[in-house]
């Protein structure tokens, strides 16, 4: 586990501020959840302020506006190491019909894993599935079905997507296998319950 740093603190700072008003999707849990947590979990495969950085600021590029907090923004105050592991985990902003925009920045997102070779950016990405399917299967236990009713597509889109990004991951080798094992671990718990359903 890295060492608390000023570093650290001041992205705790940015990530809290970046995502204020932010909630987790169907709850009241502060959105500021997820990268702490997604910071903490990468720390099991690999130990590294610039990991847990970029960790806690995966999503800021992707979901906060520009005149928050813009990649320039982060540039200046984390370095271009960090950014670009944030920048390989984001998905592109596309305007087009729900399906057909999620469809494409979920493909785009694969392909962009896929490509790269960056053992830091691979981490993040992993880490950041990782506990997102874990939250689907706890609120799963909690509502049921009813839990799909907090995204924009379908149960089998959403499984669809957590398999294609494990498809490009598992062939990583730069990525620790204890990482590919919890990953495959939970899409499996999840496709048995779209099977059970």
């Amino acid at each position: 586990m890295v060492e608390f740093s000023e570093r650290i603190n001041h992205a705790l700072r940015i990530a809290a501020r970046a995502h204020e008003g932010q909630y987790r999707k169907g709850s009241d849990t502060p959105y500021v959840a997820h990268p702490v947590a997604v910071a903490l979990i990468s720390q099991r495969y690999y130990s590294d302020e610039e990991v847990f950085i970029a960790a806690l600021l995966h999503d800021v590029l992707e979901d906060v506006p520009k005149w928050n907090y813009s990649e320039s923004d982060m540039r200046r105050d984390f370095g271009d190491a960090v950014t670009e592991i944030v920048k390989d985990v984001s998905e592109p902003r596309i305007t087009a019909p729900m399906l057909t925009a999620w469809l494409h920045r979920k493909s785009s997102y694969v392909e962009h894993i896929a490509a790269t070779d960056n053992p830091k950016s691979l981490v993040v990405s992993a880490s950041d599935k990782i506990h997102n399917m874990a939250e689907i299967l706890r609120e799963y236990h909690e509502k049921g079905e009813g839990v799909w009713r907090n995204f924009h597509v379908d149960k089998g889109h959403e499984i669809w997507f957590f398999d294609e990004v494990f498809q490009a991951l598992r062939q990583k080798t730069q990525l620790d296998r204890r990482a590919i094992a919890d990953y495959e671990n939970l899409l499996s718990q999840l496709k048995e319950l779209d099977a059970n359903s």
